[in-house]
């Protein structure tokens, strides 16, 4: 099947005069990175927000040559909230306290 795909990619970029090596193609769109910053807020909630890198020019071409987009996704944010048995555990807790 990897073979099927990479002779596919390699035949359609021929097509519109790109003639690199698949090693060369590897090369030029691991250019692009995906980046994931995450953080903490003040309610103990995980926010985690995913953006990729501006393409290089080399990059565009290759997407535009195979009908692709520049960004695989657009920016995505999630927050990851505390489980529920952590927050069982903190109101289990603030009712001793109020005893």
């Amino acid at each position: 099947m990897a073979y099927w795909v990479v002779n596919t990619i390699r035949y359609q970029l021929k097509a519109k005069s790109i003639t690199h090596s698949w090693k060369e193609i590897i090369r030029i769109t691991n250019t692009q990175k995906v980046v994931t910053t995450s953080g903490q807020n003040a309610f103990d909630e995980i926010i985690s927000v995913r953006k990729c890198t501006e393409p290089q020019q080399k990059v565009k071409e290759i997407y535009q040559a195979l009908g692709y987009r520049n960004y695989p996704f657009i920016k995505r944010k999630s927050v990851v909230h505390k489980s529920e048995l952590k927050k069982n555990e903190t109101q289990y807790l603030r009712n001793i306290d109020d005893s």
